[in-house]
């Protein structure tokens, strides 16, 4: 059985965190991880106060306990708490990521521009060094999701480009869209900026983006028509500002899933990447997909391919 770990502290971005996990969590089957990490370094010093630590500890542990018991349809003996003494949650995280053997951490965040609070812990600049290279893949939940998480899940986007991550990111979609019976949309988007050089400008260079339109479009096309049969799956196309365009599409969908270009699942996040900019604009959950793995999300949700009969 498979681990979701949910980072939480005492807001209600945690609790947007954990009706999402919840989701997840029913479909797979999966054990659950409440995690909160409490302010205080556990190294032996002067400065240590073995009673402010257990105020802390108690404190933390009320915090995942009430995190724990918003998961109502789980039961308990497959959620576990930790609370960890250290002052960077977002060492913590990544310590707990290896320890429980997690296919995937979930916290909280705003989509409102401002990133919350649980987000700010994983952005933080000690985030940066900690969670570079983390062991799986991450999602982040938009400010008041849990106001409307008994909404069915029916489109899955996923953006694509053609690049290792993209093709990782396209599996994980497939076996999320398959075990939520959701449909599949491929994204591609074509950067305004690409045709903006000089050889791409004037009318020779319309005639050239004409072609490179319709190539991707092609492309897109190929892929979908590789997805397995039990999944639908449709193409959406547009040239712009990739942010834009992509934080436009998941107001109509219900999960978005990309992957990154760093050398971990949270270091592009947290440099500030696309997948990291979506993560503050998005309308619905996004889940980044750490790169070097082909199916990341495969120990949750089953293989993405299927046998032909």
């Amino acid at each position: 059985m498979s681990t979701i770990l949910i980072g939480v502290d005492d807001s209600e971005r945690s609790e947007d965190a954990i009706a999402f996990g919840r989701r997840l969590a029913d479909v797979a089957g999966a054990h659950v991880v409440v995690a909160n990490a409490y302010p205080y370094q556990a190294l032996p010093s002067r400065a240590s106060n073995a009673g402010y630590r257990e105020a802390l500890r108690d404190d933390a542990l009320e915090t995942t306990r009430r995190m724990r018991d918003a998961l109502e349809r789980l039961n308990d003996d497959e959620t576990l708490i930790r609370v960890i003494a250290d002052p960077s949650p977002a060492k913590a995280l990544h310590h707990l990521a290896h320890a429980e053997q997690a296919a995937l951490v979930i916290v909280g965040s705003s989509h409102t521009g401002r990133a919350g609070r649980v987000l700010a812990i994983v952005l933080g600049d000690d985030g940066e060094r900690m969670l570079h290279g983390a062991p799986c893949s991450l999602a982040v939940v938009p400010k008041d999701y849990r106001k409307h998480a008994d909404q069915p899940i029916r489109r899955i986007g996923v953006a694509y480009n053609d690049t290792d991550e993209a093709r990782a990111a396209l599996a994980s979609a497939v076996s999320l869209a398959r075990v939520l019976d959701a449909e599949l949309e491929i994204i591609g988007i074509v950067s305004a900026e690409y045709f903006t050089t000089p050889a791409l400008m004037g009318s020779a260079g319309s005639s050239l983006r004409s072609d490179i339109e319709r190539s991707i479009s092609e492309g897109l096309e190929q892929v979908a028509a590789e997805v397995p049969a039990d999944v639908k799956a449709h193409t959406t196309q547009a040239t712009g500002d990739a942010e834009e365009l992509l934080t436009a599409q998941t107001e109509d969908l219900d999960i978005l899933v990309m992957g990154s270009r760093g050398y971990g699942p949270l270091h592009a996040v947290i440099a500030g990447g696309l997948s990291g900019r979506l993560m503050r604009t998005s309308h619905c959950p996004v889940i980044v997909i750490p790169r070097g793995i082909e199916a990341p999300l495969e120990t949750l949700f089953g293989p993405a391919t299927t046998t032909a009969v």
